[in-house]
């Protein structure tokens, strides 16, 4: 499938977001990439963040015909940085609407294994940065009367795993993070809502199942659909928050899983 092509073919039963300007970290592959194209087929505009280089994602919206998106790089770990995306989102757009939290790393290892920079990594990449995204994206959404954040944990959030000792904590952490700017913001007209996916066939999850072949014989047997996910149907879940479409809900949870989480597998 072309990109311009891949573009469209996310373009069906979506919400309207057009007018709003989205920032999505993590843009540049996987389910954030996926989350930048439905974004933009809903007639978003969409600042596509990311340590690594986004501007293909952004070509394959530019194809497509769809609204305008910018590449960003950024290492959503490092405050300043996160700081000066707001600040250069907000001068290149105008304004901001949407604030999708989505990067995150993964080490393996337990307690004894993972080293301190690898743990010092997990917390500034995966929960650190969705509080820096908040923190200096809040004003701006407020600078506009109001808007959503979306976040990104993880069914190992809700779970233990064997040997990811720093992914379960801060994907734990995001999900309660999520509730408390709910509460916080709600006042000011900001919804807040994390999306938690199950596995998902993404480059970095197949590369996990390598990493770990036991892995993908337990996912085919845990989950109850029997079979990953696609990261578009993560995208549709996020353009969905992002909506008018999700106005009544904040400080939701939302599994999009599979059903993996959903029994004990026995």
């Amino acid at each position: 499938m072309s990109n311009a092509s891949t573009a469209v073919a996310v373009a069906g039963n979506l919400p309207d977001l057009g007018d709003k300007v989205a920032i999505i970290t993590g843009g540049a592959t996987g389910i954030g990439r996926a989350g930048a194209l439905k974004f933009a087929a809903a007639g978003a505009r969409v600042a596509i963040a990311d340590l690594t280089d986004s501007s293909p994602v952004v070509q394959e919206i530019a194809a497509a015909g769809l609204p305008e998106s910018r590449a960003y790089t950024v290492d959503v770990g490092d405050p300043t940085q996160v700081e000066k995306l707001i600040a250069d989102v907000e001068s290149d757009f105008g304004r901001i609407d949407v604030l999708y939290a989505n990067a995150g790393i993964h080490h393996w290892g337990d307690a004894t294994e993972t080293g301190l920079d690898d743990w010092a990594a997990s917390l500034a990449v995966n929960l650190s940065g969705v509080f820096y995204l908040a923190k200096y994206g809040i004003p701006a959404l407020h600078r506009v009367g109001g808007g959503v954040i979306i976040t990104t944990a993880s069914e190992y959030g809700l779970l233990g795993a064997r040997r990811s000792v720093g992914y379960c904590a801060t994907k734990a952490g995001i999900i309660n993070l999520t509730r408390a700017l709910a509460v916080d913001h709600a006042g000011q007209n900001i919804r807040a809502n994390c999306i938690v996916p199950g596995p998902i066939a993404t480059e970095r999850g197949l590369a996990l199942f390598q990493e770990d072949p036991g892995l993908a014989e337990a996912q085919d047997r845990l989950i109850l659909l029997g079979r990953n996910g696609d990261p578009s149907e993560i995208a549709s879940v996020a353009a969905f928050l992002a909506s008018e479409q999700s106005s009544f809900m904040t400080g939701s949870v939302l599994r999009v899983d599979g059903g993996a989480t959903s029994w004990y597998s026995v």
